[in-house]
């Protein structure tokens, strides 16, 4: 990218941080880096300065030319500069800091609401940002990580990286935050599963960064505990011995991994089709959690509750096409007892019909 043009919109002949940006703002942003480069380009721009570059910004912090937009957006965001953007040009303008009285959103941080039926908490920042093959090479060159990083990716990958393959493998390290031991085991881990498509690899590290898995040992305890739920799924599905084949293992990481599915809930989902089949499939078992994730259904009191739905709005139906029963001195009651048999065949009714789509 091209020079920047920056200018600042209040007199100031010093570095003066005023204490709202010190005491509020700064601890409040994240990535820590972001505050540096506000202050080193304010101190430019004091200085004399008129234009930066956010390449050579990025390589005194060791920072991408992305991380350096991705700052200026975010002090954009809080009300400390102006991004004027023109014909593939930027202009970055320095503003008055204000004091908390007149941004009282930043006193207290306010606490997120909780996720709504249907949503997943994700803390993973969104949008991979793209590097050029020149970042990529100067991280190479400076960083032995980043070098051997590539290097563990090509070994266990089998083959030579691509650079479509290398702005993937960086962003698990820049984008996602992974250290670099937790990113070569995820790729071993996935290798040694028969996964070796870096697009598949990717929802698998962003799945670990949301829940934050940082180390070795949380990375370690969490395949232990995800290679449970594949043994207890296998036995729900009837298989007892052996490991899942690659369709099998492909169903499975959708359950998990994309839609975040429950364990306990895909067995769930498992039960039903036994019912309805006598033996579940893969592809019976998929029909119901595609059903059930894009309704948001995610426990299984939701499950139960979106059946038992289901099977009274089949009661109601029932109850008004049926005919009333002439009354006589040997019919003189309600029949108030349920017809268990017939409920269960409603259910088998309803899991057919959302195999069926």
């Amino acid at each position: 990218m091209t020079a920047i043009q920056m200018s600042i919109a209040f007199e100031n002949a010093a570095i003066e941080l005023p204490c709202a940006f010190v005491d509020y703002y700064m601890p409040r942003c994240k990535p820590a880096v972001y505050a540096l480069i506000y202050i080193y380009n304010l101190r430019q721009c004091i200085g004399g300065a008129a234009s930066f570059s956010p390449g050579e910004i990025g390589k005194i912090f060791q920072i991408t030319e992305a991380d350096v937009l991705n700052a200026w957006e975010y002090w954009e965001n809080e009300g400390l500069i102006r991004l004027d953007k023109k014909n593939g040009a930027m202009a970055v303008t320095f503003l008055s800091v204000e004091t908390p009285k007149s941004r009282p959103e930043l006193l207290p941080a306010v606490k997120k609401p909780e996720a709504q039926k249907g949503e997943i908490k994700q803390f993973v920042p969104a949008g991979r940002p793209q590097y050029t093959s020149e970042e990529l090479t100067v991280y190479k060159l400076q960083s032995k990580e980043i070098a051997q990083l590539f290097s563990i990716g090509e070994q266990t990958l089998g083959k030579l990286l691509t650079y479509h393959d290398m702005n993937i493998l960086f962003g698990f390290y820049d984008w996602l935050r992974l250290p670099s031991d937790v990113i070569g085991y995820l790729l071993s881990y996935c290798a040694e599963n028969g996964h070796r498509d870096l697009r598949y690899i990717e929802k698998a590290a962003i799945d670990w960064a949301d829940k934050q898995i940082d180390d070795m040992e949380k990375a370690l305890a969490y395949v232990q505990t995800f290679d449970k739920d594949y043994r207890e799924i296998l036995r729900a599905m009837g298989q007892t011995t052996g490991y899942p084949t690659p369709s099998q293992r492909k169903y499975i990481n959708k359950w998990l991994v994309e839609f975040k599915m429950p364990a306990e809930l895909v067995m769930d989902a498992c039960d039903r089709a036994a019912v309805q089949n006598g033996k579940p499939t893969f592809a019976y078992v998929n029909k119901i959690i595609e059903g059930w994730n894009k309704k948001g259904i995610r426990t299984l009191e939701e499950a139960e509750a979106e059946t038992a739905e289901y099977v009274q709005g089949r009661i109601e139906a029932a109850g008004k096409e049926a005919k009333p029963a002439k009354n006589n001195r040997f019919v003189n009651f309600k029949q108030r007892d349920w017809d268990y048999e017939k409920l269960e065949k409603m259910e088998r009714e309803y899991l057919a019909q959302r195999a069926k789509g």
